[in-house]
């Protein structure tokens, strides 16, 4: 009796062992999972907020497929309205390229200069107005003035990143830099007509970018890349920068001041 006691006692104590055991394992089994919960809601907040940040560089200057670019690839003007970059090929992605019809325009930065604008130009965006009056917006570094020998008389115009031409942007404030009558008609006005002009012609699209470039805390940019791949077919393609310079004249970038070059003796 006693010896049976004796072994049912000790299988007794055997079976709370293993319960103790299995316990264990479970309560590890529960708090690993629960780890394993806590640390990928973390991980989504994390990559929410990753996905954030990408977006607003997408929407800043520096876009990523742009930072390949900067200004020390850019040669000194010398008298030539645009410089090719990057063997005139523009810095899109393969997952940039697209056939449905966008514009957009980024945020201004710290200083209230415009950082850049983005677009698939197609038929879809091409304006179906005649463009509207602009002047109500003063560009960072605006301080423009007349002289009798520049075309227009103004030595800055309002210049729009991407052409009203293009997507019918009038007074959009993220579209319009302080740029000279030169870079806007002998820069970038060709770029802009033969894509409208493909446009019309095929019914296709056109990857278009436009950025402007600034020296530091300067208020007027030092130029703008533009940058166009057709997507439908090879026919379009450039990475040029236009030079905000006007041929004869002399500009204080961080201001926007101005005059006539002094004559060298």
């Amino acid at each position: 009796m006693k010896k049976g006691t004796k072994r049912d006692r000790r299988r007794q104590y055997a079976i709370r062992r293993n319960l103790r055991k299995v316990s264990c394992v479970v309560l590890l089994v529960l708090l690993f999972l629960a780890f394993i919960g806590i640390w990928r809601q973390e991980s989504a907040g994390t990559q929410e907020f990753s996905g954030f940040a990408s977006t607003q560089k997408t929407d800043g200057q520096q876009e990523n497929s742009g930072e390949d670019f900067s200004l020390d690839m850019v040669p000194a003007y010398s008298g030539r309205a645009y410089a090719d970059i990057n063997g005139d090929v523009p810095f899109f992605t393969k997952e940039e390229m697209t056939e449905e019809a966008f514009h957009e325009y980024w945020p201004l930065d710290e200083l209230g200069r415009c950082t850049g604008a983005y677009a698939c130009v197609g038929p879809e965006t091409l304006p179906t107005q005649e463009r509207g009056d602009i002047s109500s917006v003063k560009p960072t570094g605006w301080n423009t003035n007349r002289y009798s020998d520049i075309d227009g008389e103004m030595l800055f115009n309002r210049c729009h990143l991407i052409g009203h031409l293009l997507t019918g942007q009038d007074a959009n404030e993220r579209n319009l830099i302080t740029g000279t009558r030169y870079m806007n008609v002998e820069g970038m006005l060709p770029f802009e007509e033969s894509v409208v002009t493909y446009v019309e012609g095929t019914g296709h699209h056109v990857m278009y970018r436009v950025r402007p470039y600034f020296d530091g805390g300067n208020l007027v940019c030092a130029g703008v890349l533009m940058e166009a791949r057709s997507v439908e077919d090879p026919r379009v393609q450039f990475c040029a920068f236009c030079y905000n310079v006007q041929p004869g004249f002399e500009i204080d970038y961080a201001t926007g001041n101005n005059r006539r070059a002094q004559q060298s003796d």
